[in-house]
């Protein structure tokens, strides 16, 4: 799973890696791909269109389509595996449309900053959402179709929610932070996350407050439920008890004795 302020909490997640394909002819069909060039050049056929996937160029390839790769000489290609789950939480479907946009068949020429950037993916890969809204950007600005806005801003959302579990969040306004409406959140949060933002919530709270009484055998509970976001001792209990089948004290002890 990606982490840090890139988190995806989604039952799969991006897989970013750098490749280098064989020279011979190789034939696949799997979710969402994105290949950027970075060294050498990969002949690449989608949907039996030819793309040259050279230095700088972003290649998409969608969900299910035969493509077929031939390598002819050394190359290094940048590989973003987007699970189709993962792209249709975050509105990302519009950057494989080529029906709209014919010179998407051939790829795009990225601007160096962005390939300078693409080339820490794979090691950090906690700024791909970043990247990804600035390339969905760069190419709304610069394609012939202009490309809807992802929903990134959701996978923006889920680490403030993490370092103010105190705040008492309300779906209007998280909603908002997304600029999405209330209805349009609540469902685009399910599908990315498996929970509703309540749910969400509740179980990042009780997390956080177990990671506290391990952390602190004499911090008061009192205190614990206050600071991750229970209006008090006794609702930090029965939401502990729902979930862990004792209550916050007994849990303590038991991993005190273990």
């Amino acid at each position: 799973m990606i982490s840090g302020d890139g988190t995806m909490t989604c039952s799969s997640a991006p897989v970013i890696e750098v490749r280098d394909y064989p020279d011979r002819p190789l034939s696949d069909r799997h979710s969402f791909q994105l290949l950027l060039g970075q060294v050498g050049m990969v002949e690449l056929e989608v949907g039996g269109r030819p793309v040259r996937v050279s230095e700088g160029i972003v290649a998409p390839v969608a969900s299910g389509s035969w493509h077929h790769y031939l390598a002819p000489a050394d190359n290094r290609i940048l590989v973003l595996d987007l699970p189709v789950d993962w792209c249709e939480a975050l509105d990302l479907a519009a950057l494989f449309d080529t029906s709209c946009d014919a010179s998407r068949s051939g790829g795009w020429q990225l601007p160096e900053v962005l390939c300078r950037q693409a080339s820490k993916l794979h090691q950090h890969p906690n700024i791909a959402v970043d990247w990804l809204e600035q390339v969905t950007r760069y190419l709304g600005e610069h394609s012939a179709a202009r490309l809807s806005r992802p929903r990134l801003s959701l996978l923006r959302l889920l680490p403030s929610l993490r370092r103010e579990p105190g705040r008492r969040w309300q779906v209007a306004e998280m909603a908002g932070l997304c600029h999405l409406s209330e209805a349009a959140f609540a469902r685009q949060f399910r599908a990315l996350t498996g929970l509703s933002p309540h749910q969400w919530l509740k179980r990042e709270r009780l997390s956080e407050a177990r990671r506290l009484m391990l952390e602190s055998s004499s911090a008061a509970l009192t205190e614990i439920a206050l600071h991750c976001g229970f209006h008090d001792a006794a609702h930090f209990s029965r939401a502990f008890r729902q979930e862990q089948g004792c209550s916050p004290r007994e849990w303590r002890r038991q991993q005190v004795r273990n």
